[in-house]
């Protein structure tokens, strides 16, 4: 029986992405995005179903799930896939725009999952994927909202993982890099340019891969850059100076060049 499969950010880049290769396998996509009419023209290409919602309105969440499974009858798949970023100088944040990337980010996704999960474990079967970011995994200069809030999202999908192991649904995070052709990276490129080489980046199709993989294979997380960051990383860990340093040296002086861009 063909899934029904959640999406959130679907209107471009990575979202779209992943409806597609969840619909090339017979799968019915639900795509959730601000913009209207970008999201109903691929819901039509697609064969999918277009929920317009706005996730930076807690408000909103409730009545967006109802109306997926009220139209598509339950959700086998959610892809919290939503995020916006605003690398800047932290001195110079905007609380109230600070609050709506969480809100959108960290909360929007626990709350979506909060309110399908019960029907998952009723059913014993479901996934849950977290789209997280390297940037969670290693704190970007420049990006503290930004990587506070894929570090939530890598810290949930594990406690959410180990707490409902063995009912039937699981839960997974994926961290990608820098992602050419995305909304984001395409962003960056037109400020400031190319990120540098050894900071890596990947691909939509990689990404997309990665998330049918983790539905699949039950994964916990997968990082997805050209990069070896995660022996980068665990060096990082155990010798934190070592992780700050390299930080500094590989991606403060791109991300400088984005805060100073927007300033």
């Amino acid at each position: 029986m063909a899934r029904v499969v959640m999406i959130t950010g679907a209107s471009r880049g990575i979202g779209a992405r992943i409806a597609e290769r969840f619909a090339s396998r017979g799968d019915r996509v639900a795509l959730v995005a601000r913009t209207h009419g970008p999201l109903e023209a691929i819901a039509d290409r697609l064969g999918g179903v277009a929920f317009p919602a706005d996730l930076a309105d807690p408000d909103a969440l409730a009545p967006l799930v109802d109306a997926v499974t009220g139209r598509l009858g339950r959700v086998d798949v959610l892809v919290n896939n939503a995020g916006v970023e605003d690398f800047q100088h932290y001195r110079s944040a905007d609380p109230a725009a600070m609050a709506r990337a969480i809100q959108i980010n960290l909360t929007s996704a626990l709350v979506l999952t909060r309110l399908v999960l019960p029907a998952m474990l009723d059913r014993r079967s479901g996934h849950v994927v977290f789209m997280a970011s390297t940037a969670g995994l290693a704190g970007t200069p420049y990006g503290a909202v930004y990587a506070a809030t894929k570090s939530g999202l890598i810290a949930a999908s594990m406690s959410l993982r180990v707490e409902h192991h063995g009912t039937g649904v699981g839960f997974s995070a994926v961290c990608p890099g820098f992602v050419a052709g995305d909304g984001m990276h395409e962003v960056h490129v037109r400020e400031v340019g190319e990120a540098p080489w050894v900071l890596g980046g990947t691909t939509l199709d990689a990404v997309a891969n990665a998330v049918l993989r983790c539905v699949d294979d039950d994964l916990p997380d997968v990082i997805v850059n050209s990069r070896p960051f995660r022996p980068a990383l665990a060096l990082g860990r155990l010798f934190p100076r070592v992780g700050a340093w390299s930080l500094r040296q590989m991606a403060a002086g791109y991300m400088k060049k984005l805060a100073d861009a927007r300033a």
